[in-house]
């Protein structure tokens, strides 16, 4: 004899938070947004050791030193995620949104002091994927959006003629939504929230051909408190999650062969060995407490720049960046395609009297990934990854 199971309908909305309430996450390396201006953008973003612009603040505090006056720079970081799927669900394609980043910096160094100080606000982590709600892939994603705003406080002191060092505090702001469906409805967790971190960095210069660079951004933890629901199913409920934002260290050397001349190179790191998992605790209509497994692994960026400046005023770069995946197959979710990365980057800027104009074209190219051994299975497949990004910088120093 077959006994038919039925459910209460409070059962089956129980049985959809402990199977969903721990969305699929989007963060990893493919969303460290390391590209914060134009002109270091163009080099490959290769910037530490050099840092003569207000865009220190983020890429190394120490180089303010080398401004005099006040300088301000505003930057327009603008790109596209290109991303299919092909596996045993069937097949995807992730839509095509643009993502304007933008980012400032103010920087004060009086004349004939040893000593600066700079304002700059910024977006460290973040982007977004959408793969629709009629998506193969839609039981573990169909829209995954993260903004982070960092506001950084920071001072430089010159030491000595050929060393300057630089830290500051830095407030942190984090906005997350996350959704999938389920089978009674589209789950989203939206949440937002604070925290306290700091930057810092060291510059050297024993020559005027070589000089080297190091910076630090310290880890922080934000917890994220808002909402969760299923729509149709389960209303709004208080919901909140910890997430802990790894500390990037980067290293970097310049070296000038002739005038006009840059060559550059940055070793950057991102310690993602931080993240083990995410719990997000939802109250009602059961008190609930999921982990994911996250398990992901700290990975590099391998950055090289090459700067030709004239004396019209005019300077033309190249880059190529290198960036590894942190994400294993075992942990993998489509919210995060990563995968290694290969940028290119091309770039002009013109500089006249205070002003200076910088734009930037960058391409990203991914070989193809194929996860296997997903959770379950359902995010086996191959994944396809490209981007393309415009940045346009204006500075002004008076």
């Amino acid at each position: 004899m077959h006994h038919r199971f039925n459910p209460s309908r409070s059962t089956l909305r129980a049985l959809a938070f402990v199977l969903i309430v721990t969305p699929a996450a989007l963060f990893g390396s493919a969303t460290r947004i390391g590209f914060q201006d134009a002109d270091a953008t163009m080099r490959g973003n290769a910037f530490t050791a050099t840092a003569d612009s207000p865009a220190a603040i983020y890429y190394n505090p120490a180089g303010l030193t080398q401004l005099q006056g006040q300088s301000f720079s505003a930057t327009a970081y603008v790109v596209q995620l290109d991303t299919s799927f092909s596996g045993p669900a069937g097949a995807a394609k992730m839509k095509r949104e643009n993502n304007l980043i933008p980012h400032f910096y103010y920087a004060y160094a009086p004349e004939g002091k040893n000593y600066a100080f700079g304002l700059g606000g910024y977006s460290p982590f973040g982007l977004s994927t959408n793969w629709g709600s009629a998506s193969v892939l839609s039981p573990l994603t169909t829209k995954a959006e993260q903004k982070t705003y960092s506001l950084a406080a920071v001072g430089a002191l010159q030491i000595t003629p050929t060393l300057s060092i630089g830290a500051g505090p830095v407030f942190q702001r984090a906005d997350t939504k996350l959704s999938r469906q389920t089978i009674l409805g589209e789950y989203t967790f939206d949440g937002s929230g604070n925290a306290l971190g700091f930057n810092a960095g060291i510059r050297w210069q024993p020559a005027k051909e070589h000089s080297f660079g190091l910076s630090y951004q310290h880890h922080y933890t934000i917890k994220l408190d808002g909402t969760a629901a299923i729509a149709g199913a389960v209303p709004a409920q208080s919901a909140n999650t910890d997430f802990v934002f790894p500390e990037v260290i980067i290293a970097g050397y310049s070296y000038r062969p002739a005038p006009g001349w840059n060559l550059e190179f940055n070793l950057d790191w991102t310690n993602w060995d931080r993240v083990n998992s995410l719990t997000i605790i939802s109250g009602s209509p059961a008190p609930l407490g999921v982990a994911q497994a996250f398990n992901w692994k700290s990975g590099f960026f391998y950055d090289f720049g090459v700067t030709r400046t004239f004396n019209n005023g005019f300077a033309v770069s190249a880059g190529y960046t290198y960036a590894e995946n942190s994400i294993p197959d075992s942990t993998f979710t489509p919210a995060i395609p990563d995968s290694n990365r290969n940028l290119f980057a091309l770039g002009g800027s013109y500089h006249t009297g205070g002003l200076k104009l910088s734009l930037t074209y960058q391409f990203g190219y991914s070989p193809s990934r194929t996860v296997s051994g997903s959770p379950l299975g359902l995010a086996d497949g191959t994944y396809h990854n490209s981007t393309q990004a415009i940045a346009a910088s204006v500075d002004y120093r008076f």
